[in-house]
């Protein structure tokens, strides 16, 4: 295989180099973005989670209200 040679210039790191800093740098924007997105769809499903907790138990006591032979 060949390999590519680059010319290496004082001071400034290589391209291989500043790739990998890319690179290290995207994925921890990426594991920044993946961490908030988690934290807002926990707090979501726990808000929605409570009202759906209430709805529920609206909906059984009002079942459980209906008299034995207005339900057939």
């Amino acid at each position: 295989m060949a390999k590519q040679l680059t010319k290496q210039v004082f001071g400034q790191p290589s391209a291989d180099v500043l790739a990998s800093i890319e690179d290290g740098s995207t994925m921890q924007a990426l594991r920044e973005a993946n961490f908030k997105y988690e934290a807002r769809r926990r707090d979501l499903e726990d808000k929605f989670g409570a009202s759906l907790s209430q709805l529920r138990e609206q909906y059984l006591a009002e079942v459980l209200a209906i008299p034995q032979g207005a339900a057939a």
